[in-house]
């Protein structure tokens, strides 16, 4: 099992453990699933993801 992030429209809506069995199971339509690895940087939700790399969510304490 590996860390996916749940894409859409480059916000990561949630992070999920997954084989990447697309037999067993798909991401939601309108969602696309991204391996979470050391070169794209960690994920959050709120989070998003452009050009490969994620990017921490807005602060929201401002």
């Amino acid at each position: 099992m590996n860390r996916y992030a749940l894409i859409e429209s480059s916000v990561v809506t949630n992070v999920i453990l997954w084989d990447g069995n697309t037999e067993m199971w798909q991401p939601p339509e309108g969602t696309t699933a991204v391996e979470v690895t050391a070169d794209a940087g960690p994920a959050y939700i709120g989070g998003t993801y452009v050009d490969g790399h994620f990017t921490l969510p807005p602060d929201s304490t401002e």
